[in-house]
């Protein structure tokens, strides 16, 4: 197709240059940054404009830091805190910048991260006691099945259910970007309940505890942190793949390793091992080094399904006025992806995108 002139093309996305239909160099969310990429930010906050991104980075790398500090001092129940909410606050604040939830704000957080809490709060108060029962009176197999087989598989479910109520009875939250965030935000709601519910007796006690400083540093880091990562990146990419496959126009192109099956068999795989290797390997050293190789793992497979998910689309657009792009800020007609850097323009927040012409 005729398109106007640039280094990428703004009905495609492909990187003219080196004709590159996949651009596997430029995140389509992110052109500056490979697909193959490591960063928090930029995966599960896509909207997020590449400049502003750097608050925050910042921002969980200081809370984080607090965490490490907090312990260090024995001010075990702060530290408990800021790393329960470390993360799920973030993830509001972005909310709130992006608009993502458009013209039904309340809707979206009761649905993503209030209904998450609530679930998964009530997961974590029974499923717990059922265990610890079963520990008690000595039955370790139904012990093992029950935590690292049927309680992944259900707590994946439930931090599902919000997310796919608003992809059934909102249709007008159409694009793949969305159900990752909605998908994301419910798993962040669920893992901070959880975590809370789990915490609650160290939270409520003394503001200087006993123990060891290094471990009680990993715990924390472990459940504010890397579990929330996990959870996020695991929904996101399941959410993602169902919103992409009713979005996307052009399937007979669709990857296999986008596809909605391909992504809930690595979610909850990775559920599964994780719960595995946690109730069969009790040092903490070793759990936080496996999920740390977990989160990364995810969130470089959660870019490759963000960056199919936006590539995906372009068929139906044609060329609108000229207007500023909202990541290079240069004047380029308004197209599905900026003919200068390459951003997809549906990674911008809602309220900074300029008018695309559809077919």
């Amino acid at each position: 197709m005729t398109v106007p002139e640039g280094d990428f093309c703004g009905h495609c996305g492909a990187h003219l240059t080196t004709a590159s239909t996949s651009r596997r160099h430029a995140f389509a969310a992110v052109p500056s940054e490979s697909v193959a990429h490591l960063s928090i930010i930029t995966t599960l906050f896509p909207h997020l404009p590449h400049r502003r991104g750097g608050a925050f980075r910042w921002a969980l790398l200081g809370g984080s830091a607090t965490v490490v500090v907090l312990a260090a001092l024995q001010l075990f129940a702060p530290a408990t805190a800021v790393a329960t909410f470390l993360l799920p606050g973030l993830y509001l604040l972005y909310l709130y910048e992006v608009e993502v939830y458009e013209s039904e704000p309340w809707l979206v957080i009761g649905t993503t991260m209030v209904a998450g809490a609530i679930l998964g709060f009530l997961f974590t108060t029974y499923a717990g006691g059922a265990v610890a029962e079963l520990n008690l009176t000595g039955d370790s197999s139904s012990a093992f099945l029950l935590a690292g087989v049927a309680t992944p598989i259900v707590a994946q479910s439930l931090m599902l259910a919000g997310p796919l109520f608003l992809y059934l009875y909102r249709s007008h939250f159409r694009e793949p970007l969305d159900g990752l965030t909605f998908g994301a935000a419910s798993a962040l709601g669920f893992t901070l309940a959880s975590s809370l519910t789990a915490f609650w007796p160290l939270i409520a006690g003394p503001l200087i505890g006993s123990g060891s400083t290094l471990d009680w540093a990993l715990l924390l880091l472990q459940a504010g942190i890397l579990i929330a990562l996990i959870n996020a990146s695991t929904t996101g990419m399941i959410t993602a793949a169902v919103w992409l496959h009713r979005y996307d126009l052009r399937r007979s192109r669709g990857a296999w390793y986008a596809s909605v099956l391909t992504a809930l068999v690595v979610a909850l795989g990775m559920q599964i091992i994780l719960a595995m290797l946690t109730f069969a390997v009790p040092d903490l050293f070793t759990q936080v080094v496996i999920r740390t190789l977990a989160a990364v793992g995810l969130l470089l497979y959660l870019r490759v399904v963000i960056h199919e998910s936006l590539m995906a689309e372009g068929a139906v657009h044609e060329i609108g006025p000229d207007s500023p792009c909202p990541e290079c800020h240069r004047v380029v007609p308004a197209m599905l992806y900026c003919p200068s850097c390459g951003v997809n323009r549906a990674a911008a927040s809602k309220h900074s995108r300029p008018p695309v012409v559809s077919a």
